[in-house]
């Protein structure tokens, strides 16, 4: 079965979005253009729709504007950036200028900037001290970027005022999360064929799953992960969401991640990757998102930015560079401003999302516009393609995903973010035939060979790691596990980067398939681990294989080597050799092997034991 997909992204800029059904259609087709999956991540979308009464006062001017900052408002006025109003749904500033005011971070150069995103907070530290222990954990000098230039202005009677109100604004945004506006008007605006199947909050990040009412969803999951201030607030982080369609497992991830250019903002983007991806989820909780599900999708407000010393290295002031990106985009040189995209070199440096598919961004910047405008930027800050749409499918189903589109939609300007939007061809996962475990007499075998992996993490205090490897299948139930219901397990190699197992060490996996049409389906998944004797064994990374190119008319040994990966990151290298014998081809195996026995060209094996070898 063929399905289409849409994955739509907006910074709502904790503003009202547009009211009208034209005025988002262009981003979310009104009716649902079609699509069977929905798919909608929105960031800083903290406003509330104003009654009679507010409205009145709010035109008398007796409602106080402080006592409706969103918490992203009071949240960058905690870290130090200048007080910033929240935007008013009848009243845009055309410059934009009150919103994200810079400083100068101490110690820099006259000129020099440090951006202040608006940021939001669930329970922030109660006291100053507890803000520098979270300064001294994120490894920041007292007084940097969480609390700046703490002065006689900012004294520690206004710190904890902003505290107690942005612990009002949480309360607030949990109840408004109950009932939020704009989720009302987007299922609205779908029509009744549409249900809001799941959805998944934090403060004012959201995503909302939509599906066609004629498919039926299960296997739903919901996760998310706070990785904002001291790496436990969740202003920043990622919302999670599975589901099952028609026997194909989908995984959408709704992020947004730290703001700013400079480089200590860029790795912290990085390690928010590394912590979403390291979210328990799915029946396998050893294995990260993307080794599991048939297809993922990463998307939201990321912050990389435009940094032209990409390709163009060069001693820039600020001004110069917000100068020469602008040149470039009045010039629509869009291929040259992704050529500088923070994210894409990110990628293709292995640094995070190892894997990952970008589609390239042929379109203007989406950050920072002038709200109210189609095509303006504010002059102060670097244009750049902060909202991104990313995907990921399992090895053996690439094929089965397909991007038709992805674009930006500039006519809707009620954000300083112009939303995003993606839309995908998919065929659906074919189920597999399992043969019930007591009627299974001949199991389809997978062997390995010269089995070995190097340049492995060291988890140990020596530096080095215990390595084994731990077998999976996708779908779950297709690989055979013995008696006590425990994956099976190669032998422990101690004290070493660098593991090889004998061909003894390694188990013979049994599949509970029978046919190639079946056994080519499945996926293998290799789980590197670190054996501790006194704690909790560590993830070293993971592999995953599809059957595929290794299921063959005639069973011979298949040699592979494939990166291994951990959260995102490369984690060492495995090679080795692998067969894949179907029942019916035993037999003729069999005879094979004598013969080569015979002959004394092939040394028969079997598996072994599993205990550690030093």
């Amino acid at each position: 079965m063929q399905l289409r997909l849409l994955v739509a992204s907006w910074n709502v800029g904790n503003a009202m979005p547009p009211k009208s059904r034209e005025g988002v259609h262009d981003w979310v087709p009104a009716g649902g253009g079609g699509f069977d999956v929905i798919a909608v991540g929105l960031q800083e979308s903290s406003y509330r729709e104003k009654s009679a009464s507010e409205s009145e006062r709010e035109g008398g001017r007796t409602m106080s504007r402080k006592s409706s900052r969103s918490v992203s408002a009071v949240m960058t006025e905690c870290e130090g950036g200048e007080e910033a109003e929240a935007p008013q749904e009848e009243d845009y500033d055309v410059q934009d200028d009150e919103e994200d005011e810079e400083v100068e971070e101490d110690g820099g150069e006259e000129g020099e900037e440090v951006e202040e995103e608006e940021e939001e907070a669930s329970t922030p530290p109660s006291n100053t001290h507890e803000v520098t222990s979270t300064a001294k954990k994120l490894g920041l000098a007292a007084g940097d970027v969480i609390i700046k230039k703490l002065n006689a202005k900012r004294s520690i009677r206004r710190v904890k005022r902003l505290v107690r109100q942005v612990s009002s604004n949480i309360r607030e945004s949990v109840a408004d999360a109950l009932d939020y506006p704009f989720a009302r008007q987007l299922t609205q605006h779908l029509g009744e064929q549409y249900v809001l199947v799941a959805k998944v909050e934090l403060l004012e990040m959201r995503l909302l799953v939509f599906v066609h009412s004629k498919h039926r969803v299960s296997g739903i999951e919901k996760h998310s992960i706070a990785t904002g201030l001291g790496s436990v607030i969740g202003n920043k982080g990622g919302l999670i969401l599975k589901l099952v369609l028609h026997n194909t497992s989908l995984c959408f991830v709704s992020c947004h991640l730290a703001a700013h250019q400079d480089q200590k903002f860029l790795d912290k983007r990085n390690a928010d990757c590394t912590s979403i991806l390291h979210a328990s989820l799915g029946l396998h909780k050893h294995l990260q998102m993307d080794h599991q599900f048939d297809h993922c999708f990463w998307f939201g407000d990321l912050n990389y930015r435009v940094d032209l010393n990409y390709t163009q290295p060069k001693n820039r002031t600020h001004d110069e560079h917000v100068h020469d990106v602008r040149a470039l985009v009045r010039a629509k040189k869009w291929t040259v401003l992704n050529a500088n995209d923070q994210l894409q070199h990110q990628i293709e440096q292995h640094k995070t999302l190892f894997g990952w598919e970008l589609p390239p961004a042929l379109f203007p910047p989406t950050f920072k516009r002038v709200r109210a405008t189609t095509d303006q930027y504010n002059p102060q800050r670097v244009p750049s393609y902060c909202d991104r749409v990313l995907y990921k499918s399992l090895p053996g189903l690439r094929s089965s995903l397909k991007l038709l589109e992805f674009q930006s939609v500039d006519s809707i300007s009620t954000s300083d973010h112009k939303p995003v939007r993606a839309s995908f061809q998919l065929m659906t996962t074919p189920r597999i035939t399992v043969t019930p475990m007591g009627a299974l007499r001949d199991p389809t075998t997978v062997e390995f060979r010269d089995l070995q992996a190097k340049d492995l993490l060291g988890m140990d205090m020596t530096g080095l790691s215990d390595p084994y490897v731990k077998f999976y299948s996708l779908p779950e139930c297709v690989l055979q596990r013995d008696s006590s219901g425990s994956h099976p397990t190669t032998a422990t190699i101690m004290n070493t980067l660098a593991p090889r197992w004998t061909n003894e060490q390694i188990p013979v996996l049994s599949l509970r398939c029978e046919t190639d049409v079946d056994v080519k389906r499945v996926h293998l998944v290799l789980l590197f681990m670190d054996y501790d004797a006194t704690s909790m064994d560590d993830r070293l990374g993971v592999v995953t294989l599809s059957l595929d190119k290794y299921t063959l008319a005639k069973p011979r040994f298949v040699p592979f080597e494939a990166q291994i990966v951990r959260h995102g990151k490369p984690a060492g290298t495995v090679s080795a050799k692998i067969r894949v014998v179907l029942p019916h081809q035993k037999s003729a195996l069999s005879q094979q092997e004598e013969d080569a026995t015979a002959r004394g060209d092939v040394a028969m094996r079997m598996a072994g034991c599993h205990c550690a070898i030093s």
